[in-house]
């Protein structure tokens, strides 16, 4: 996560023009593409040999939808965060172990709102996860941290629970520099009127080729 892997806005272009270009070649620098089941498509645009990985996120446009606002969250890894273009903050929470309600008053013993705490372990590329529940907590918002396109960088380390509040008005982009991976499993949290993950998978979906350059060339817009 040193210096050497720091993007100013040509590198960032150049990264844009040779992705693709891959792309248009039918020639994917690494993995394949996918829908994350938090609404963004996620590509691998290099792989590092100390095992970090720099990918890019998109989130498409979609006026109706209003905010998109993710399920909280860790990662497995520490990242590093450059919005491209769109609009997006991120809500930073704690958590506490004393999320139970009373039986005899019927109101919680702890402040923040209760969740449903999932272990998260992803395969094949991220594109399928395995979720399972480890019991239910409080989360509480500490932090709101802002950001403006090309306009410093969000970091995180593996241990910090965030959410990601999207704006579809217009699309998003950001590109992402994640650290090596630290522990094996993540977690995810689902509020109590929530489902489950069907037969505790999550899926990703996959992406046409014409569908992953005209996004390309989306993001490549908001750089022009």
């Amino acid at each position: 996560m040193g210096d050497a892997h720091v993007l100013d806005r040509l590198d960032i272009t150049r990264l844009l023009e040779r992705l693709t270009a891959g792309f248009r070649a039918n020639h994917p620098p690494a993995g394949r593409p996918y829908r994350h089941v938090n609404g963004f498509t996620k590509i691998v645009a290099a792989e590092h040999p100390d095992g970090s990985r720099l990918t890019l996120h998109y989130w498409p446009a979609d006026p109706s939808a209003g905010e998109h606002v993710s399920r909280p969250h860790d990662h497995r890894f520490s990242f590093s965060s450059i919005l491209l273009g769109g609009h997006q903050h991120f809500i930073e929470l704690t958590e506490s172990q004393a999320a139970t309600f009373s039986q005899a008053t019927d109101s919680p013993q702890a402040t923040g709102s209760p969740w449903r705490r999932f272990t998260y372990q992803p395969y094949a590329g991220g594109r399928i996860a395995f979720v399972r529940q480890t019991g239910v907590v409080a989360l509480e918002p500490f932090r709101t941290v802002e950001r403006a396109p090309l306009q410093g960088r969000y970091e995180i380390t593996a241990t910090v629970i965030h959410q990601a509040v999207t704006d579809r008005t217009h699309s998003c982009a950001t590109l992402v520099l994640r650290g090596p991976r630290e522990k094996r499993t993540s977690n995810v949290y689902y509020r109590p009127t929530e489902p489950a993950p069907s037969g505790g998978l999550q899926l990703g979906r996959r992406l046409t080729h014409t569908e992953v350059v005209r996004q390309l060339e989306d993001v490549r817009t908001m750089l022009a």
